[in-house]
């Protein structure tokens, strides 16, 4: 066998090997992206979105305070802090955090990842526990599925 055939075969199995992969299921990467705790483990979770992949954030404060509702497109988050959002969060703190409820369903052949997770915490003095429910939207893209669409809502009610 000649060089170059062999190099062809094994590129040949090497795409074989690439295209028959398993991706992981939707549920393992909402959860990959739940697991994230800082920038570094965030950055490695980058190529499970989708390019233009957006995130709408819901405030819910209950007490008839109006719910405080924006979307921004991920991809052009990098490193951007809203000062308002900060200050908002002044002497917040999180005490306790439970492990997300997952739950997935297949609707019109597109993926949907529901995760619920309730947090004890601090917040200028005054306890109590909020539920964020994170529901992800996947999309095929480049032969594997990709997180389309992130919505997460802060339930303090």
């Amino acid at each position: 066998m000649k060089p170059a055939q062999a190099t062809l075969i094994g590129v040949a199995l090497a795409l074989v090997l690439a295209l028959t992969a398993q991706a992981d299921a939707p549920e393992d990467v909402a959860a990959r992206i739940l697991q994230a705790e800082d920038e570094q483990s965030l950055l490695a979770t980058w190529s499970d979105w989708h390019p233009d992949a957006t995130h709408r954030v819901i405030l819910k404060y209950g007490m008839g305070q109006k719910d405080d509702v924006f979307t921004y497109r991920v991809a052009d988050d990098a490193d951007t802090e809203d000062p308002e959002i900060a200050n908002a969060l002044e002497g917040y703190r999180e005490t306790r955090r439970s492990i997300p409820e997952i739950s997935s369903r297949v609707e019109d052949g597109v993926s949907h990842v529901t995760a619920v997770t309730h947090v004890d915490y601090d917040w200028q003095g005054h306890s109590g526990t909020m539920r964020q429910t994170d529901e992800f939207v996947f999309a095929p893209y480049l032969g594997g599925t990709v997180i389309h669409s992130l919505t997460t809502t802060y339930d303090y009610r």
